[in-house]
């Protein structure tokens, strides 16, 4: 499970982007399907622009995005549940005002290593941002990118 946040998908950010959208990594090369839960917009431009990269993604890849945009609180306890009964997306996008989900599983080996992912866009990254995608995994004694 990767978790992205909202920041993240703006500008030059992670494999979602709104400008030059890029096709998301599907870790199982086999998979044609990749489950996302999305954080719901303030406003209604953010879901359509959201929508807009999920159809253009799909037109160019072949692949499908079952995405669920979903309000805030209602996003955080479905991510805890979904983490406790082991049952989770593909992606999800998560407020980095949490600061306990995101690090507590990154150490704890609950969090998929997008090291891949993130190295290949890096250059459009400012280091400070892509040392914010660092958190340490007790079990593989690392800081892999999430």
């Amino acid at each position: 499970m990767t978790i992205f946040t909202r920041r993240s998908s703006c500008g030059a950010r992670l494999p979602l982007r709104p400008r030059h959208a890029r096709a998301p990594f599907i870790a199982n090369a086999a998979a044609k399907t990749a489950t996302v839960w999305w954080t719901q917009g303030f406003v209604p431009e953010e879901d359509a622009a959201f929508k807009r990269i999920v159809d253009e993604y799909q037109k160019a890849s072949g692949n499908t995005i079952d995405f669920s945009l979903i309000p805030f609180a209602p996003l955080m306890q479905k991510i805890v549940s979904a983490i406790t009964s082991g049952d989770v997306p593909d992606l999800i996008s998560h407020d980095i005002n949490d600061q306990v989900v995101v690090p507590q599983n990154a150490w704890d080996d609950k969090i998929v290593d997008a090291s891949d992912v993130i190295d290949t866009q890096k250059a459009n990254y400012h280091p400070t941002v892509y040392l914010g995608t660092q958190y340490y995994n007790s079990v593989t004694r690392s800081a892999p990118a999430i």
